[in-house]
């Protein structure tokens, strides 16, 4: 697996953001070559944060890791900026792309490259997040709405526990830095009055994937493809796979572990749409028993 990421990391145009980022992965890696790792990133740190220059279907983009938030923008950045995490397809051009949990941008970023056209609406609930957000969007040339709120499956304000830059969630079980008062809006309220027909909409939101789906799928006739994050997995995967196929959607999990999982799903108008459709609902349940034995 290591290897195969030091293999990635070089494809992604840059020879020296890729050594940048082989550099910052021993310092997760391998703790006793971290002290060497920092000292080698010394020249490159600038102001908190070491840039990273990759290309993305075409275009060349520029993000920033800061120092303060390094593991969690460096993994964001391997999934985003090394391979495609998310699986996006090329086929299925939307008219708007919802980026629910929008971390840093780079999500958006892959959007604006992979479907130029498309409106970009972005929720993200932590303002340092939403900051580096507006960053690399004005960078990059990008334009994108962004709303400091996160999505679920009611209208309220609730607790948002904060630690790291992808790691804050609704859970006060465990440790945190502080706790913030955040909106919770419907994916509905996000797509707003949009006439688009064609919607993409990426959930990394913590564990309140459930509910928002629950709120959203039951109702929603167009052309929409899903893509996300799903925790909790051998409790939530099977309640996710009731959601969609109870409405007819097609849902199939990827990149399955113990406790998370990679999802994606369409509504039935989507499915002429998409090429990973015809396998799907095997997958899932394959996916699925894989992971009640590994829980």
């Amino acid at each position: 697996m290591a290897f195969s990421n030091v293999k990635r990391s070089f494809r992604i145009g840059s020879l020296l953001s890729s050594l940048k980022l082989i550099l910052i992965a021993s310092i997760f890696s391998r703790p006793r070559y971290k002290t060497i790792a920092y000292a080698l990133l010394g020249p490159f740190i600038h102001n908190g944060e070491i840039s990273i220059r990759y290309r993305c279907y075409g275009r060349f983009y520029k993000s920033f890791l800061r120092t303060s938030d390094l593991e969690e923008d460096y993994l964001s950045t391997r999934e985003l900026c090394v391979i495609d995490s998310y699986h996006l397809d090329h086929d299925f051009k939307p008219d708007l792309v919802i980026d629910g949990g929008g971390n840093i941008g780079l999500f958006s970023l892959r959007a604006a490259a992979t479907y130029p056209s498309a409106k970009i609406v972005i929720c993200e609930p932590l303002p340092r997040n939403i900051e580096q957000i507006q960053r690399h969007l004005e960078m990059n040339g990008v334009k994108a709405e962004i709303l400091p709120n996160c999505v679920g499956g009611t209208r309220r304000t609730i607790p948002f526990y904060c630690r790291g830059a992808n790691v804050s969630s609704f859970d006060g079980t465990e440790p945190y830095e502080r706790v913030m008062e955040i909106p919770v809006v419907l994916l509905s309220d996000a797509i707003g009055s949009s006439a688009a027909q064609r919607i993409l909409i990426k959930l990394d939101i913590e564990g309140m994937e459930i509910e928002a789906l629950t709120a959203f799928v039951p109702t929603e006739k167009r052309a929409v493809y899903v893509v996300g994050e799903l925790h909790n997995l051998p409790v939530n995967g099977p309640l996710m796979k009731q959601i969609f196929h109870d409405h007819g959607w097609t849902f199939e999990l990827v990149d399955v572990d113990k406790v998370t999982s990679g999802f994606r799903a369409c509504s039935p108008s989507a499915v002429p749409l998409l090429s990973w459709t015809a396998h799907a609902k095997s997958n899932a349940d394959i996916s699925l028993e894989k992971a009640s034995v590994s829980g």
